[in-house]
């Protein structure tokens, strides 16, 4: 269901942090991480959602909403995350609850449910990351005047 391909080259990507999950289930499944592809070096931070529960019509059944991040970003946050399992989707120590409490209030561009701007990354919007009281955190990044 889930596809963690660079938006770029459609080649593998790392995934760097796993923020949260849940599932995946028969009839669930969302997650949001950070991503890395190495060939474009370029870092994403997703969130995905598939949710069989809905109404036709009511919303896509699948949904991906992605931000890029420069490598830069991505160095600091290997280096700055303040978690000994920053793979563990579960977990609930300070760090993960931080990244995914702010990840949530970056601005992230929804990406369309078919067609070849799905695998596109024109038009994205762009997160940093910062290391704030010790715990990384994700932030909109402002644009250039």
């Amino acid at each position: 269901m889930a596809s963690d391909d660079c938006l770029i080259c459609r080649g593998e990507q790392e995934i760097v942090i796993g923020i949260r999950e849940r599932g995946p289930y028969e009839r669930m499944h969302d997650y949001t991480r950070v991503l890395f592809c190495a060939a474009c070096d370029v870092g994403e931070l997703r969130a995905f959602s598939y949710d069989d529960y809905v109404v036709y019509g009511e919303e896509d059944d699948v949904m991906v909403w992605s931000s890029l991040l420069s490598a830069a970003d991505i160095s600091r946050l290997r280096t700055g995350f303040a978690c000994a399992t920053p793979l563990d989707h579960g977990c609930a120590c300070a760090q993960h609850v931080r990244a995914y409490n702010t990840s949530v209030g970056a601005n992230k561009t929804k990406l369309p449910e078919y067609g070849p701007d799905r695998h596109s990354p024109a038009g994205r919007t762009t997160v940093t990351v910062q290391v704030i009281d010790g715990l990384v955190e994700f932030s909109s990044a402002r644009p250039c005047s």
